[in-house]
């Protein structure tokens, strides 16, 4: 039995209908299966693949949730004062999320998109943490406290780190020949996507540069290591856009005072709402019911797609948008983009992809899986 090396490469938003029509991405990788995602956003798909577990176990879903007395964002409120034309451009409030997370010490993904000031104190912020190292999950464990529970020679690069660099760093550390599983999570496909859809051939060069880069790696890996497994995998898909709508105004000509009968969080694919005064739900679910761009989903759906709290704090109820149907203006932005995911798993523009050089996936049916598939591999790993 020689040295053995795994590698988990983590492509965001490289679902099954971007691989299934490119045969010859990683062709090595031959064992080649559609994966079933989760209801939600890169928020939840990615910590549920890291620990194996649904949103509900693991407490993280969306961005934002209905919390007054936690909210740490009071004292932005006065920020609400200042023209509108100037903090909600995009640059300013990339700048402004930086100062933030840097003055509260958060080290997780941190955005405050395009949610109103006047808003933010109504909300807590779920990703405060980095969960690509131990103790990063608000729940439970993830693979990361396992490896270094297992005493596991690894390493990792996040979306903190530029790909080019992302890469090198790898090269580098499979070519000291100490490391036993290696982690590289990329993003620049689902940026990509979202601008172009998945149909552009900026996909397919993107793609062929992961190839290159990965087989550079490979070479390396195979002088030092007797044995290598690979796995490429996402955490969903993108459906391209094929109708953009603004179902904001349906709400707020309601004359309900937000924060008061109602509080509400609008992203791309989904409205999710606090129902706070009495009739608000009635009226508010009335004004969307009949539009034909969503449907509402209630406790019991939302249990289903384990993405229900006993104290509602993501929501009292979700209104999802059906595939390739556009919530813009939002609150993630006010510019439309081609491509976008975070529409309900059933439908099959949201599958991810599992692409391996070793047989025995056939377990792997749901995002959640793929934690699994890391934890065996990084076991096979450490008996070389």
């Amino acid at each position: 039995m020689g040295k053995r090396l795994a590698i988990a490469m983590f492509v965001d938003a490289c679902g099954w209908d971007v691989v299934s029509t490119r045969p010859w991405f990683m062709q090595s990788c031959f064992e080649r299966r559609s994966v079933k995602s989760i209801f939600g956003f890169s928020s939840a798909c990615v910590p549920s693949i890291l620990t194996g577990r649904m949103p509900r176990d693991n407490d993280h879903w969306s961005s934002f949730y209905y919390s007054p007395t936690t909210s740490p964002f009071g004292p932005l409120k006065v920020l609400s004062h200042l023209p509108r034309a100037l903090v909600d451009r995009g640059r300013v409030r990339r700048l402004l999320s930086k100062a933030i997370a840097s003055a509260y010490g958060y080290t997780g993904y941190f955005q405050i998109y395009n949610l109103p000031f006047g808003a933010l104190p109504l909300f807590d912020y779920a990703e405060k943490r980095d969960i690509f190292v131990p103790g990063g999950i608000n729940r439970g464990t993830s693979i990361f406290d396992d490896l270094v529970g297992m005493g596991i020679a690894h390493h990792v690069a996040d979306w903190r780190t530029g790909e080019a660099e992302s890469f090198g760093s790898l090269g580098r550390s499979v070519r000291e020949g100490t490391i036993r599983f290696a982690f590289m999570y990329t993003s620049k496909l689902d940026a990509l996507m979202h601008e172009h859809t998945r149909d552009s051939a900026l996909v397919d060069e993107r793609l062929r540069w992961y190839e290159s880069q990965m087989r550079e790696v490979l070479r390396e890996a195979y002088t030092r290591y007797d044995e290598v497994r690979v796995a490429v995998f996402s955490d969903h898909g993108m459906a391209t856009v094929r109708r953009v709508v603004d179902l904001v105004p349906r709400v707020t000509r309601l004359s309900l005072r937000y924060g008061r009968d109602y509080a509400g969080v609008y992203d791309s694919t989904m409205m999710r709402f606090w129902f706070l005064g009495s009739g608000a739900r009635e009226r508010i679910v009335g004004a969307l019911g009949d539009t034909g761009t969503g449907r509402w989903l209630e406790t019991s759906d939302l249990s289903k797609l384990g993405v229900w709290w006993p104290d509602n704090r993501f929501g009292d109820a979700v209104f999802a948008l059906e595939p390739g149907v556009l919530l813009n203006p939002s609150h993630m932005g006010t510019v439309p983009v081609a491509g976008m995911h975070g529409y309900r798993p059933d439908d099959p523009d949201s599958d991810a992809a599992l692409l391996t050089d070793f047989a025995a996936v056939a377990h792997v049916e749901q995002i959640t899986d793929l934690y699994g598939l890391m934890r065996e591999m990084a076991l096979w790993s450490s008996r070389g």
